[in-house]
């Protein structure tokens, strides 16, 4: 909070006295008065499809899941990417990507158009205590995060399972 001055003028002054009868003429007392700013800060994740295009040989990527950290630090989050019905993905490097499960009354499609994050202090996203906000106007809770790993396929042998 700021507290802020606020100096009486003395309607002497404002009547053309000179510099000496305003000094002789009585001051008014100081009025103190408090301002309160708030500061709202929210970051918009973009998405991005989920198999980038590529002009060289087909492979395909598939990401195996395990076990996440509770907490993913949000300056590292990049992109998002909505490809599974269990949530949202996190890209936070371009071999590293977090699944954050959301609840069951929530749909990952509705997150296709990108959402929001409102940041804490300590600068990560927590499952269990932070919320993905659509565009649409839903909101969700983040249960768990799971650590996804690529693991590239040949399309020859995508197509012979």
């Amino acid at each position: 909070m700021l507290p802020l001055i606020l100096l009486g003028v003395s309607q002497t002054a404002e009547a053309g006295q000179t510099r000496s009868d305003r000094a002789t003429a009585p001051q008014q007392p100081i009025q103190l008065a408090q301002l309160s700013i708030e500061q709202r800060v929210i970051i918009r994740i973009p998405t991005m499809p989920a198999q980038p295009r590529t002009n060289g040989p087909v492979t395909v990527i598939r990401w195996k899941e395990s076990r996440g950290p509770r907490c993913v630090p949000l300056n590292l989050i990049r992109a998002a990417v909505v490809a599974s019905k269990a949530g949202v993905t996190m890209v936070v490097s371009s071999n590293e990507r977090y699944l954050a499960h959301l609840g069951r009354a929530c749909r990952p499609a509705d997150f296709y158009a990108g959402f929001y994050i409102s940041p804490n202090k300590d600068g990560v996203i927590c499952a269990g205590r932070d919320t993905l906000h659509a565009r649409n106007g839903s909101a969700c809770e983040i249960e768990r995060f799971s650590r996804m790993t690529a693991e590239v396929v040949p399309a020859d042998a995508e197509d012979e399972r």
